[in-house]
């Protein structure tokens, strides 16, 4: 075979790339202490950081605080979170979000808009990219002012092709999402499945940025899960591996909007939750006192202090639990990391900590950690994968 030599744009954009990913994850630093980092030379780091300071994508900060030694001083350089701005569109089964950021993930401008699964998909992705175009308007943005936009969405999604197979609540067929949406807004689009982009966020702001594996737990409205291995997110066959929310729960044999029966979800939704509280006579008291029970307010009905309510929310967590446990025996991830509405109810995540361990003794109190990220995640859910396509 012949010798094809080394592609160096390629080994220069895969430097660029990793002094990047070592400012997210560790803050400002100098040239120096980045060199030693990536085991290069301080001269090669330097150029890097001046090709990469001259495209507006790292900033100099000034001088370390506490930089006592003679000689020359540390500059710390960072990443400008003031480069481009994110569309984030975000969507979901009754609701979908759209947001203007930075690449630090700050809101400049949001809209909420009903996720309306009567509408033509096309139609509604368009309604979804006019409404992006005016917030970019009133931000006074241009196209060229734009990183890229994300597209979340449920069910199974073709990253690469950006195509959503089947939303399962919203859509039950192929949607050219990325084509849609790169026509109404005039900058690159990137698409994917809700909860591998919320790993995503994780891998690259959360708990991801100290640890290489762990498992993700999302629970409200929906219920769901992803696997990080090696800060990449497992994909499997189907792009679902890891995914909790459809194992199947003994006994139960309620549909689900995936096709099947008796999945995790249908049993622990915030939707499920409500239709079984709904039926004691706590909730029914406190519904006909003028109290309107949603997704969104899971932290006032969870914690109705009624034998009754908290019966029901035990099994609900019990059955959580349990299939955390059973992914956990195949898996074997090094933390679980959960977020998500339900997690806002007092009291419920220790619960599950506790419960848990009564599943699996050997476990420390720590292996169940709550996620660090910011609770907007609705709005900047997109930001990550982004980031990840078109910046780092």
């Amino acid at each position: 075979m012949r010798y094809q030599g080394i592609n160096l744009e390629n080994v220069k954009r895969k430097n660029q790339s990793a002094v990047l990913r070592i400012l997210n994850d560790r803050g400002a630093m100098s040239r120096k202490d980045i060199a030693t980092a990536m085991g290069l030379t301080a001269a090669s780091v330097t150029m890097i950081c001046t090709e990469l300071m001259e495209a507006g994508m790292i900033v100099e900060l000034g001088e370390a605080e506490g930089e006592k030694k003679a000689g020359r001083k540390k500059i710390l350089i960072d990443i400008n979170r003031g480069y481009k701005k994110i569309v984030c569109i975000g969507i979901e089964a009754d609701e979908t979000y759209l947001s203007v950021t930075d690449l630090g993930g700050t809101v400049l401008a949001e809209a909420n808009m009903p996720t309306d699964r009567d509408a033509d998909p096309d139609k509604f992705l368009k309604q979804a990219a006019g409404e992006c175009r005016k917030m970019m308007k009133s931000l006074k943005l241009s196209e060229g002012d734009i990183l890229g936009c994300g597209v979340t969405l449920p069910g199974k999604v073709d990253r690469a092709a950006g195509i959503s197979y089947n939303t399962y609540s919203i859509w039950n067929r192929e949607v050219p999402v990325r084509q849609i949406v790169e026509k109404e807004l005039g900058v690159p689009v990137v698409t994917e499945n809700n909860l591998k982009a919320y790993a995503e966020s994780e891998i690259l702001l959360g708990y991801g940025r100290t640890h290489d594996d762990f498992m993700l737990v999302k629970w409200g409205p929906g219920v769901g899960s992803a696997m990080i291995l090696d800060q990449k997110v497992y994909q499997g066959a189907s792009g679902l591996a890891g995914e909790i929310g459809h194992m199947p729960v003994e006994g139960s044999k309620r549909p689900c909007n995936c096709g099947r029966k008796g999945c995790l979800e249908t049993e622990i939704s915030t939707h499920s939750l409500m239709r079984d509280l709904r039926e004691t006579k706590p909730v029914q008291e406190w519904t006909e006192a003028g109290h309107r029970m949603t997704y969104r307010n899971s932290a006032e009905w969870g914690i109705l202090p009624d034998p009754e309510v908290q019966k029901v929310m035990n099994e609900k967590i019990d059955l959580l639990c349990h299939s955390i446990r059973n992914a956990v025996s195949i898996l074997d991830p090094d933390r679980i990391i959960v977020s998500g509405y339900l997690f806002e109810v007092p009291g419920l995540f220790e619960r599950i900590q506790k419960l848990y361990r009564e599943y699996d003794p050997d476990k420390g109190q720590d292996f169940i950690l709550q996620s660090t990220l910011p609770q907007r995640e609705d709005h900047t859910e997109a930001l990550s994968v982004v980031l990840e396509e078109f910046f780092f």
